[in-house]
């Protein structure tokens, strides 16, 4: 059975990840079978409601009450996303995260049986509100590992930011310094013709046809390594792997961004990371107790 593409949307709250949403749904081909999955704090789904007015038909997962990226429903997330799967038999998944989320652990839960064997991480997509996005108040730590984590950052409300957004991008290219940032209002300027949404959209997907064993995959280590192991290591696996990136905690006491695409290894400086090495892979050509096996040589 081929593996099925599993998106993110995240974003903090009010951000407009719904309008997002509901403009991908009305970009989908005819014939996708759309699998949604919509987490929230609140006990009540407004937002699933609100989806349902979109028009374009999909499978609904609910997830109400806590965020499904919490240690302690975990385990629940995990058997819903499964049985969900099995029910629905979807061509993607798409979940949109509670606004209070913390998405960067996603893909370790992804890349464990069962899910490892049905689904992979396809991309990870972050909503910024342009105009509020430094008045996240004691929540700030959150809305930086929501765009820590993304693939693409939308700009949204670019309209009503002016010259707030120069800054606000900045700003994010130093959080994340490879992440694709595109402007947007209401979530359709990324649908303009020229962006071919729907081949976006399936982000990191083309690779992966006829290669239902790819894998996701993911190191998380307090071990530092110098610039120059991080660099052997880094090109010993970028060429078997579709994809690596993530935040590596160098011995001297710097942090770095890395991202390897089709065995090209890009290392640029970021000066916020505290936290430990966490590194994610997407391929078929290896597994993660080699790939952990590697990195504890390369750190010594």
């Amino acid at each position: 059975m081929q593996k099925i593409p599993f998106h993110i949307i995240s974003g903090f709250l009010g951000s407009g990840k719904t309008t997002f949403l509901k403009q991908i749904l009305g970009q989908i081909p005819a014939g996708e079978k759309i699998g949604v999955v919509q987490n929230e704090f609140a006990p009540a789904n407004i937002d699933g409601t609100e989806l349902k007015q979109a028009g374009r038909d999909f499978q609904l997962l609910e997830l109400n009450n806590g965020s499904v990226f919490c240690a302690c429903l975990l385990g629940d997330f995990v058997d819903s996303l499964n049985r969900f799967v099995d029910r629905c038999q979807p061509d993607l998944v798409v979940l949109e995260a509670s606004g209070l989320s913390d998405p960067t652990s996603v893909a370790e839960t992804l890349s464990l049986p069962p899910l490892s064997e049905k689904i992979y991480l396809a991309g990870n997509w972050c909503v910024v509100d342009t105009v509020n996005f430094n008045r996240g108040g004691l929540m700030r730590q959150r809305i930086i590992h929501q765009v820590r984590a993304a693939d693409v950052v939308l700009l949204n409300k670019a309209d009503l930011a002016g010259d707030k957004i120069a800054g606000v991008k900045a700003e994010i290219r130093q959080i994340n310094p490879f992440a694709d940032l595109r402007e947007t209002s209401f979530g359709q300027a990324f649908f303009q013709e020229e962006l071919q949404p729907v081949k976006k959209f399936y982000f990191d997907r083309v690779a992966p046809l006829g290669r239902p064993d790819i894998q996701s995959m993911v190191i998380k280590s307090g071990k530092r390594l110098t610039r120059d192991r991080l660099e052997k290591f880094l090109n010993q696996w970028a060429p078997l792997a579709y994809r690596i990136k993530g935040f590596v905690a160098l011995a001297d006491g710097a942090s770095v961004a890395v991202q390897c695409t089709l065995g090209t290894v890009e290392i640029k400086p970021v000066e916020w990371l505290a936290g430990p090495t966490e590194l994610v892979a997407l391929t078929d050509r290896f597994t993660l107790p080699e790939w952990n096996r590697s990195f504890r040589e390369y750190a010594g």
